[in-house]
């Protein structure tokens, strides 16, 4: 039986995952066993030394009562009257009578000190609790029974209530500070984080700027430079291959004119159809080195944009069937990606008899699944197929040349409007391209 590891088992489905609930658990947790701490703490000394001391001040009282009254014998309640009032506590006397057989006994946690310190009088005893809290006491002498009613306030002790009513309320009042500032720290991370994110999809960045407590702001600071270094790379590669692909069609064009000059053989035919061959390959390099970073994220409905597509290869003379469950938006560049769809379906133009385009929503995105029934890829050479200038085996490519960037174009563009692409096996038995993009909401 495989052992689970509990502390790993905690982290991955029991703890939050969103940074502001962890901080909150960072606060909350202890501020709670620190209270249950003190609390009990405090109950058990405080609760408990205050309320014997009160139940043993007002024994030591009553014994005094009891001890004028076997002195003294009152005929009258109103011999009580002032020792009530000096006492606040309710006395009276039963002459001649005796204790109940059976006697009313309520115990409650505010007494039990009380009755403990009654019952070491020298006489017998019953005690019991009213519903308004009084605590009723019957004792038992020679010449009848003393009866005494003591307050609530007598024996019991407000301060553990107040005392604990106020740490709760200052816990919560100081753990709400605490929350607005952890909130207002995890925020500026967030923007950090979309910040990023629209970057990865080459998305202006909207007034970003490093904000927050300062190892946030130096993450903001150091991502800020990032990029600026990314794009200045990026330019920089850009012009220096559109420049080298410049100088390299001078020199071409040059030969193409030459060779169009001379007598045409097999020796000319052979020399064109190279130089055509190495425009094809720096028109290539170009676009693998540019992108379409320049072109501006647009709303994109589907139904029409992947209509007008497949149509356009249907002009061209390939069977192909679109299927669209529901109306679905994406933001995209639309030239890049017409680019992008383009050179999925000319490639199953090009080794297919039929294609079939499915557009629906998984989840929270939207999955575009291209099948066709050609020779596919091997599910061993996949991963390698996105690879810069690999070219797969002569089923699909030595026929139709290519200097093997399409599928790397195809994956950068994919990624960078925050998709993923996968090559999988397609129910005709050919090559399935699933493509998933963020839904625009």
């Amino acid at each position: 039986m495989k052992k689970i590891n509990f502390v790993k088992f905690v982290k991955k489905h029991i703890l939050p995952t969103h940074l502001l609930a962890r901080f909150v658990l960072i606060i909350l947790l202890p501020t709670i066993a620190l209270q249950m701490v003190v609390a009990i703490f405090f109950y058990n000394r405080h609760w408990d030394t205050i309320s014997r001391q009160l139940a043993n001040n007002i024994t030591g009282e009553i014994e005094g009562v009891v001890e004028w009254v076997k002195s003294n014998p009152p005929k009258m309640d109103e011999h009580f009257v002032q020792l009530s009032q000096v006492l606040r506590m309710q006395f009276s006397w039963h002459a001649g009578e005796t204790l109940p057989e059976s006697g009313k006994l309520r115990k409650s946690p505010a007494s039990s000190d009380l009755r403990s310190a009654i019952k070491n009088l020298p006489y017998p005893v019953q005690t019991w609790s009213e519903k308004d809290g009084h605590q009723q006491i019957l004792i038992q002498l020679p010449e009848g029974v003393l009866g005494v009613s003591v307050p609530r306030k007598r024996f019991y002790s407000s301060t553990v209530i107040v005392f604990l009513i106020w740490m709760v309320v200052s816990s919560f009042l100081l753990f709400g500070i605490a929350f607005l500032f952890m909130k207002n720290q995890v925020r500026s991370m967030v923007r950090l984080a979309k910040a990023a994110e629209l970057f990865g999809m080459g998305q202006p960045m909207v007034r970003f700027k490093p904000e927050g407590a300062d190892e946030v702001r130096q993450a903001g600071q150091a991502f800020i430079e990032m990029k600026e270094r990314i794009e200045r790379y990026l330019t920089e590669r850009t012009t220096m291959l559109a420049g080298v692909s410049h100088d390299l069609r001078t020199p071409l064009t040059r030969m193409k004119l030459q060779l169009s000059m001379m007598e045409q053989d097999e020796v000319t035919a052979t020399l064109n159809q190279d130089i055509a061959d190495m425009e094809h390959m720096l028109t290539g390099y170009l676009a693998f080195a540019k992108g379409e970073g320049k072109e501006q994220m647009e709303h994109i409905e589907l139904t029409p944009f992947m209509t007008d597509l497949t149509e356009k290869f249907k002009e061209m003379g390939l069977p192909i069937s679109l299927h669209i469950e529901q109306p679905l938006a994406i933001l995209g560049r639309p030239q890049e990606l017409v680019r992008v769809f383009s050179n999925l379906l000319s490639n199953a133009q090009k080794y297919a008899h039929s294609v079939v385009v499915s557009v629906g929503k998984r989840d929270e995105d939207v999955q575009i699944i291209i099948d066709d029934d050609g020779p596919g890829i091997p599910a061993k050479k996949r991963a390698d197929a996105f690879k810069p200038f690999f070219r797969l085996d002569k089923s699909r490519n030595s026929a139709t040349g290519g200097v093997g960037l399409g599928l790397t174009i195809v994956r950068d563009s994919i990624l960078a409007h925050g998709g993923t692409i996968k090559l999988e096996t397609s129910p005709q038995k050919g090559l399935r391209v699933l493509i998933t993009l963020p839904e625009k909401e």
